[in-house]
């Protein structure tokens, strides 16, 4: 039997709201916020398990033409009906509809076969905004990279915004964490030609052709490729510019050597 949650008091809302804020929380109960019908779905096809989904009332019937509750329902998803103000309480869209659902995390570990395939791998580090993580996983999505390697993170990457911005891809796309020596060692392994990124660099992106094997290795929105990456083993290559901008956003730059990957 479905429930129904009329105050926005309620403890289920009130654990909504503690899972869409903390990183902590969503560690403890190894599950994360999800906000939208579409993402939702497309984390369900990519076999990651959702557990329970909250819905306003106000649109349920437009839901239901859909086919979202329904499809929903059909893999055995408890529903939840909420009041306008108790979905309001958790949404972090400030919308009094649409659908919030909850789904297992899974592991980040980094393995000798975290990755496979031929395509590039595309390796973060340090990176702190959730919508970059999550455009850059869209990118990798789209252009078949081989996955996203995170070396020292400051962000969590079941983040509602990395969610929102990935529009759910986040599921599909192979992931990995570690510390900076984890990474470069794992990478040293590999077999992969390691090309970084610096507007410093004396190779123009585009004049030469792209390793088949190759891992991408990008830093901070803030601060770029820090001196541990300066003093390794890997070639340097730029993206040129004839604007008088002195960079790009960290997804365009990653979605600028992925396309030019596929290009060649």
């Amino acid at each position: 039997m479905n429930l129904s949650i009329e105050s926005p008091a309620n403890i289920r809302i009130k654990e909504l709201v503690k899972l869409r804020e903390s990183p902590r929380r969503r560690k403890e109960r190894e599950v994360f916020f999800v906000e939208g019908g579409s993402e939702l779905i497309t984390l369900a096809k990519a076999g990651r398990k959702v557990q329970e989904l909250y819905f306003c009332r106000d649109t349920k019937e437009n839901m239901e033409q859909d086919g979202l509750l329904m499809e929903f329902r059909e893999m055995g998803i408890e529903t939840i009906e909420t009041s306008r103000a108790a979905f309001s309480k958790a949404s972090y869209r400030s919308a009094g509809h649409g659908i919030i659902g909850l789904v297992g995390t899974w592991a980040l570990s980094l393995e000798p076969d975290s990755f496979g395939g031929s395509g590039p791998l595309v390796v973060l580090d340090e990176v702190e905004k959730p919508g970059n993580l999550g455009a850059i996983l869209r990118s990798i999505e789209a252009f078949g990279g081989a996955g996203v390697l995170l070396s020292d993170p400051a962000v969590d990457y079941f983040n509602p915004n990395v969610v929102r911005s990935s529009r759910g891809l986040m599921g599909r796309v192979p992931a990995a964490t570690g510390n900076k020596d984890e990474v470069l060692n794992w990478l040293e392994n590999s077999g992969r030609k390691i090309i970084a990124t610096s507007s410093r660099a004396h190779k123009d992106l585009g004049k030469e052709k792209m390793p088949r094997y190759s891992a991408f290795v990008f830093g901070s929105e803030k601060f770029g490729l820090g001196e541990h990456w300066q003093n390794q083993s890997v070639e340097w290559i730029k993206i040129p510019m004839n604007g008088s901008a002195s960079s790009l956003n960290l997804n365009v730059s990653v979605a600028c050597l992925l396309y030019e990957y596929c290009r060649n």
